[in-house]
């Protein structure tokens, strides 16, 4: 008789211990896709970035030989005004 309460306890403890297993693997989970998720719109994000810093680039690179003596008259002022700032 006196075993009969160690073993229920001892199921019990079982018993709690798979619930505690199974919740933390399914936490893990659950955190482990989150993560993929996030590392994949992070990385989305990133590539659109560049992208757009490519076009930006590529758009200024067009205007600049389109009207090379206003990039330069542009590239003047910016640096005249800068210097006049700073004193």
């Amino acid at each position: 008789m006196a075993e009969q309460p160690a073993d229920k306890a001892k199921e019990a403890i079982e018993k709690g211990a798979e619930s505690a297993d199974r919740a933390i693997s399914t936490a893990a989970s659950k955190a482990s896709d989150a993560t993929a998720r996030v590392k994949n719109i992070a990385e989305d994000a990133l590539d659109d970035g560049r992208d757009a810093l490519e076009n930006a680039l590529v758009c200024a690179k067009d205007a600049v030989r389109a009207n090379p003596i206003t990039a330069v008259a542009v590239v003047a002022a910016i640096f005249y005004l800068w210097g006049r700032m700073k004193k």
